[in-house]
């Protein structure tokens, strides 16, 4: 993936090359050291959040008056749609009826910031997933039964005052999934109990997240599907594969519509010479409307190559089907078929032209800031839901921390490729993990400190425990098959799941601050009374 590094950075990195080719008439590379590449490139934006919750005695939320500063460095860039996104899920997926939520981004000559895997959410659940546990604590119930008792549920209304009506809202669905299968409960009892130098924590974080732009502006792109002679078919979209696995599911997508085997179909690199910029490769928008976009574009083929055989068979287009690489009659597949080769050679010898465009349009959002109605709306079409269960291991003489099982579960419409589904959400944990444990950009006066990895430490695969994804699937309207999103849902909620394993290890302290290096546990194991 890009996890944002390619979203603004890249515009002023190709901004100088421009300059220098253009003054020196040459061809121009640049080449950062670790070093430089990580002094100029974008940061995560750093956050400070403070909310105020009010729950009744029966374990029902209230309200919440919650504040999100966020430090946007030297230049805007990004900050005005990190705090919106923020905002919209600073109430984590639970049902709040009386909410006020401020975010602001302020100018510091810290460095910059911009997108980051996650985009705003990180910071806001790292924060509403402790204050659920310390919401539990305080009226003495386990903190996964506080939260499915406040849970979502479909009809539920946002902070934003969206009404959740048009998907499955299973956020109680995947936290029981995931307890189940991380034996919460037993866990949870078994580990309040140790009192050695090494304690056991569990803990759990819950998340909703919007797909896609959202009320950030129109979401839309296009696809191109086109059939060669030899029975050959080329792909193309305006969104770039960067690892993510964009390329696989768009040939599984065109392949499942023109009923041939995968091997056959080959993507073309992204170009604008060819299509025209249809928006970034950002907010794991790409199976939802990439995916719709080269869909409708398969289909249109299709439709195409089966008019071309029903006219010759003297049969309605309608009762044609493809599969296994060939054309049928669906009234009688033995006495009509042909391959897909030779239909698209039909259709070229016809002159029909066999090249499809598909344009795909997310559902309608609405976001609305005038005096009335400042931060309601309908903010995203669809969202992710998803639960995060780790395990830590605690060394109270060194503050240590050490997760030991991971446990992930997330709704994603339908896994069109559940391996590539798999290996998004054990990335994205282990990325959390890192988040939650060892990086920590360490910057004095404007200044960053820590330029390599000898000091900005990544959380080495020895010290990754073992992850167990959990694929919980509900069919969503809005996708292709039922599809929604998993690149940035896996980032969102490793952390304060961690920070919740270690205040349980740790008899009910919390820590507030990211990472949870030994330095700032062993502080906290020290501090006289919880906080």
């Amino acid at each position: 993936g890009g996890f944002g590094g390619k979203d603004e950075p890249i515009a002023v990195i190709s901004a100088r090359l421009a300059l220098l080719a253009q003054r020196t008439g040459r061809a121009v590379k640049i080449v950062y050291r670790r070093e430089e590449s990580i002094r100029e490139s974008t940061k995560r934006h750093p956050f400070r959040l403070w909310y105020k919750v009010g729950v009744s005695r029966d374990g029902k939320l209230q309200a919440m008056d919650i504040d999100l500063l966020a430090d946007g460095g030297a230049y805007a860039a990004m900050s005005m749609f990190v705090i919106w996104r923020a905002l919209v899920q600073s109430t984590g997926p639970y049902e709040v009826p009386h909410v006020r939520t401020d975010a602001r981004a302020v100018y510091t000559n810290n460095p910059y910031t911009s997108s980051m895997r996650g985009f705003g959410s990180p910071q806001a659940n790292f924060a509403i997933e402790q204050m659920m546990d310390l919401c539990a604590e305080a009226l003495a119930m386990d903190p996964l039964e506080f939260r499915l008792k406040n849970g979502f549920k479909n009809g539920s209304v946002t902070c934003t005052g969206q009404v959740l009506k048009d998907h499955h809202v299973s956020i109680k669905e995947v936290m029981a999934k995931t307890a189940q299968r991380a034996d919460w409960q037993r866990k949870r009892l078994e580990y309040s109990q140790d009192t050695g130098r090494y304690r056991r924590g569990i803990g759990l974080a819950c998340s909703y997240r919007g797909v896609a732009l959202g009320g950030e502006g129109v979401d839309a792109t296009g696809a191109i599907v086109y059939a060669q002679p030899d029975g050959s078919v080329t792909i193309t979209s305006p969104l770039a594969e960067n690892g993510q696995g964009l390329r696989t599911i768009f040939i599984q997508i065109a392949a499942e519509e023109l009923g041939i085997d995968p091997r056959s179909i080959r993507m073309a690199p992204a170009d604008t010479s060819i299509m025209p910029d249809m928006g970034k490769t950002v907010a794991s928008r790409s199976t939802t409307i990439g995916g719709g976009a080269m869909k409708k574009a398969a289909e249109q083929l299709r439709k195409t190559i089966h008019g071309v055989i029903a006219q010759e068979w003297g049969v309605d287009p309608s009762e044609l089907e493809s599969k296994d690489s060939r054309i049928y009659w669906a009234k009688n597949p033995r006495a009509k078929s042909i391959s897909f080769r030779e239909a698209v050679a039909k259709c070229w010898r016809n002159a029909v032209p066999t090249y499809s465009f598909g344009w795909h349009r997310g559902p309608e959002v609405s976001w609305h800031e005038d005096s009335v109605g400042i931060g309601h709306g309908k903010a995203y079409f669809t969202y992710v839901y998803a639960c995060h269960i780790a395990e830590v291991e605690v060394d109270t003489q060194t503050g240590k921390v050490k997760c030991t099982n991971f446990y992930a579960a997330h709704d994603v419409g339908k896994a069109i490729n559940p391996q590539l589904v798999e290996g998004q959400i054990i990335g994205g944990v282990h990325m959390g993990l890192g988040y939650a444990l060892t990086e920590d950009c360490v910057v004095e006066n404007g200044v960053i400190k820590t330029l390599n990895f000898d000091s900005y430490k990544l959380l080495p695969a020895k010290d990754t425990p073992e992850i167990v994804p959990i694929i919980v699937e509900n069919y969503d309207p809005s996708g292709p098959y039922g599809a929604k999103c998993i690149g940035e849902p896996t980032n969102e909620i490793p952390a304060p799941a961690v920070c919740n394993a270690i205040a349980h290890a740790l008899g009910g302290k919390h820590l507030y601050t990211m990472p949870a290096t030994p330095e700032r546990v062993l502080a906290l194991i020290r501090s006289e009374e919880k906080k």
